[in-house]
């Protein structure tokens, strides 16, 4: 057994929840390697936040906190190791700013099954001690090709040789992630450590070999492009990598990060991956990926009457991007019922990875009700104007029908309070045809949408009044405002009674 601890200031964390700042919430992570002689051991580490322990005073202005250490590991109901110590912090002199500690330890362990018991305890609180229980088989044949655990990290520096971090030249930190590793939009890096063992002893492996890491998607088992790279190694190189992708660009998803051995041909030998989660709002996949993501329990897989899938994937243009409309374009006029599964899958994979078809189906409920209300005889409701605004934009906070008047065309007047960033949007949707319930976009506020300032010329329609509809001098003797009783926003002006 090998006793390291490791007390590290990586960062502040000025919004930490100091509400809870006295509840010791330990990560606890193992790691399963060998040594040159073929002896295996477990690194094990737990991590917390300074601000969640007590603290005793030591010296004027000077503290320290107190973790008692209890961890057992028992095969069957044997015990292999009992060990109980006390984890002490450095000396501080601010308890409130957050900082990270770890502890490691090693132990030797053979192949078997254990169980693995942890109790930590706050020894200047009243608190009850946290516990944690977790089970490990280890399985490490003599003479075949295996790799140790994947480490995900942190980060990593190189070592002076002074740290009990140092692992092949490098002091590494594992990632304090809890359950599978999930990486957020301020992650930008996927870096990870892993070792492999027996290759002198495999003639496939013996005179060279590749190394071949990537990720690839976790359903489809799709490799993605822009994340695969090959390292050629020799028998006498160390036996071990350090190293990973820069994700910027990696969209969110569920994915697997991949590790295998090759021969000199690319034929696999062995490999190793582990699951991993992304969230990237700023990032979204390509249409033309989406064929790699396609897994054959997608949702999309429900639709095999390709007239019903055209459909829905009409209906997607309120929100598509132009680029997604193009490509959704070409599937319409392809008229391929598989490649109209991808697209499909793929349009609401971007905007829920981890559940598509729920945001499909919360959608699908808003296409319902536009087809419900809008629909005319030759067009669906989310074709229409109407439609594809409410789709895009939500209910309106306030919807104007126009006061029947044999002056003005039927009109709509929908405000919204805030889009993006802008307040008090207007569109105003007018009725050319009378009687098809066929209204059209008129005139918006909103930047982008389609701008009239003429619009109340538009909707007057007293037989021989107007004539030229974008000559404002032709309508110099109507008085708009007295008719339609409209500001310049389009909202209806107060009027009292009497006026006129």
């Amino acid at each position: 057994m090998k006793r390291c601890s490791l007390y590290i200031i990586l960062f502040l964390l000025s919004s930490f929840n100091l509400l809870n700042a006295k509840n010791l919430q330990a990560n606890f992570q193992y790691f399963t390697f060998q040594n040159e002689e073929g002896q295996v051991y477990i690194e094990t580490y737990f991590s917390f936040l300074s601000t969640q322990i007590n603290y005793e005073k030591v010296e004027e202005n000077t503290f320290q906190g107190t973790v008692l250490v209890e961890l057992t590991i028992m095969s069957g109901e044997e015990t292999t190791h009992l060990d109980k110590y006390l984890f002490k912090t450095p000396l501080i002199t601010d308890t409130l700013n957050a900082q990270i500690f770890i502890d490691k330890q090693i132990y030797a362990l053979s192949n078997g099954d254990y169980t693995l018991d942890l109790k930590l305890s706050d020894k200047n609180s009243g608190a009850l001690p946290i516990h944690s229980t977790t089970e490990l088989t280890i399985d490490y044949k003599e003479d075949e090709i295996s790799f140790s655990d994947f480490m995900i990290l942190e980060s990593y520096t190189v070592s002076d040789g002074t740290s009990i971090l140092n692992k092949s030249g490098y002091d590494l930190i594992p990632s304090f992630g809890e359950g599978a590793y999930f990486l957020d939009d301020s992650d930008t890096q996927l870096d990870f450590y892993i070792e492999w063992y027996n290759t002198h002893k495999d003639t496939a492996t013996s005179n060279g070999y590749l190394l071949n890491y990537y990720i690839e998607n976790e359903q489809t088992h799709t490799p993605l492009t822009g994340f695969n790279s090959i390292k050629r190694k020799t028998k006498d190189k160390q036996k071990a990598f350090l190293g990973g992708f820069n994700i910027t660009e990696l969209v969110s998803g569920n994915y697997n990060l991949v590790v295998a051995l090759l021969d000199r041909e690319g034929r696999g030998i062995i490999q190793k991956r582990v699951f991993f989660q992304r969230r990237n709002s700023s990032t979204v996949m390509k249409p033309q990926d989406y064929a790699s993501i396609l897994s054959p329990s997608s949702f999309a897989h429900q639709f095999e009457v390709i007239e019903q899938l055209a459909e829905h994937i009409s209906s997607l243009l309120p929100i598509a991007t132009k680029s997604e409309w193009k490509y959704a374009t070409n599937q319409l006029e392809n008229w391929d019922l598989e490649q109209m599964k991808q697209y499909f899958h793929g349009f609401w994979y971007n905007r829920s990875p981890l559940d598509p078809e729920s945001e499909w189906l919360k959608y699908l409920k808003g296409v319902e009700k536009v087809n419900e209300l809008y629909s005319t005889i030759n067009i669906k409701g989310f074709a229409t104007d109407r439609g594809r605004v409410l789709l895009k934009y939500g209910t309106p906070n306030d919807l104007e029908n126009s006061v029947y008047d044999r002056y003005t065309l039927p009109y709509q007047i929908w405000t919204y309070y805030k889009v993006e960033n802008q307040t008090n949007i207007i569109f105003v949707f007018v009725e050319n045809a009378l009687g098809t319930n066929d209204y059209e976009l008129l005139h918006s506020t909103l930047r982008g949408e389609k701008n009239n300032k003429n619009w109340r010329n538009w909707i007057f329609r007293e037989r021989g009044a107007v004539k030229d509809l974008d000559n404002e001098n032709e309508n110099r003797d109507l008085d708009f405002n007295l008719n339609n009783n409209l500001d310049d926003k389009g909202n209806r002006n107060q009027v009292n009674p009497g006026d006129n």
